[in-house]
């Protein structure tokens, strides 16, 4: 009798997914009587015992029925990257073709995109380093406009000018007097 394996293990024996596996195992599970059931463990007798139990369990296929279910022909170790003879054609090689030059196209485009990306970054560095230069200068403005007290100079000039003006404001004004007309001797003696 043949070995059994766990689908994960008939999947990488084979080739294939474990769900392509499951494929071959279902329908002959919901069949007690098919006459393949022998190749698959549990028995229909041990699956009802550890679902009663509520025990996990893991079905086995053997590797004869895995052997006359998957064709020895399609078998081929994943990353080998041999094709079946029955694949192998004229069609492939213009099909191969095809796909390398879209390559080479979307290798143009991945090249335009990482100059453009480059050339963004420049610019961004640029205008960092701008940025950089305008705090520098606002902060040596900031020194020069503030005073010892921390108050602004131009505040303090603003409160000089408001006292200067409300002093011209509250002093009134002296009319003049008119200049006497006459002669010369009217000054001197008045």
């Amino acid at each position: 009798m043949s070995p059994f394996l766990t689908v994960k293990e008939a999947g990488q024996l084979v080739g294939k997914s474990p769900s392509s596996i499951r494929r071959i195992i279902y329908p002959i599970l919901e069949n007690d009587h098919h006459p393949d059931r022998n190749q698959i463990e549990p028995t229909p007798e041990e699956a009802t015992q550890f679902r009663l139990k509520g025990e996990n369990f893991a079905w086995r296929i053997s590797e004869e029925l895995l052997r006359r279910e998957v064709p020895l022909e399609t078998v081929a170790p994943k990353g080998s990257g041999t094709l079946p003879e029955r694949d192998r054609g004229e069609g492939n090689g213009a099909l191969l073709e095809m796909l390398r030059r879209e390559l080479d196209i979307k290798n143009g485009q991945i090249t335009q995109q990482s100059d453009l990306i480059s050339k963004q970054m420049e610019l961004i560095n640029g205008l960092s380093e701008r940025l950089r230069e305008g705090n520098i200068l606002i902060g040596s403005l900031q020194k020069h406009l503030t005073l010892g007290d921390g108050k602004m100079a131009g505040d303090h000039a603003h409160t000089k000018d408001a006292t200067v003006v409300s002093s011209v404001k509250t002093e009134p004004k002296v009319p003049k007097k008119p200049k006497p007309k006459g002669g010369i001797f009217k000054r001197l003696f008045s």
